[in-house]
């Protein structure tokens, strides 16, 4: 395997009866799933996913690999984002924070580069930014929505010079997949999604 870690996150809307949840509301809701398959004891993918009141924040983060600290700099990644869960509400939050790691991540000397994709959903709402080749998808009935198709590969953050690639779109209509390239670049975009289709979200990531 050429990679050391497939890290994978969805999120879809779903009906509360399709989660077995009872509900007099029949409100939808966001229901997450994560993966993370270690293919080697050094792998560099890092996830979280935090709720903040009606706001789901999801990020992954992939150190580079080939070079020292990438692991330091995808864990420097997910925990700033974790700590900025309550003020991420905006394109543009996400797209600060990642500015701000830029500089944060070079500035640490045990710190090497990663890649970092950022997404806050509501159900209203689906907005981010990212660098990388980590990438976002909103896997619907229609299609897949690349969210990430114009995002910026090199450089990572850690550099100094990385470019963020903000996104947004008005409703997650479909499923989120977010994950690394261990997973994006070595999987077919056909198979991905038509796992990501299950409203088993859990056995989708699978």
């Amino acid at each position: 395997l050429k990679w050391s870690v497939i890290c994978v996150v969805i999120a879809g809307q779903c009906n509360s009866r399709v989660l077995g949840i009872q509900s007099s509301t029949q409100k939808p809701m966001i229901h997450t799933a994560q993966l993370i398959e270690l293919t080697s004891p050094s792998g560099q993918d890092r996830v979280i996913v935090k709720r903040f009141g009606s706001r789901v924040v999801l990020a992954v983060a992939d150190g580079a690999g080939g070079r020292s600290g990438g692991a330091e700099a995808a864990d420097l990644a997910v925990a700033a984002v974790s700590r900025n869960v309550p003020i991420l509400q905006s394109q543009g939050d996400c797209e600060r924070l990642l500015r701000e790691l830029d500089a944060a991540i070079g500035d640490d000397p045990a710190a090497g580069e990663t890649t970092c994709v950022v997404v806050v959903v509501t159900l209203y709402q689906v907005v981010g930014a990212g660098v990388g080749d980590s990438g976002a998808w909103i896997v619907g009935s229609g299609g897949v929505d690349n969210l990430t198709q114009n995002q910026v590969r090199k450089p990572f953050l850690g550099t100094g010079t990385a470019v963020i690639t903000g996104f947004s779109r008005s409703t997650l209509d479909g499923t989120l997949v977010l994950a690394s390239d261990g997973l994006l670049k070595y999987a077919s975009r056909e198979a991905i999604a038509t796992a990501s289709r299950d409203f088993d979200l859990d056995g989708a990531a699978q």
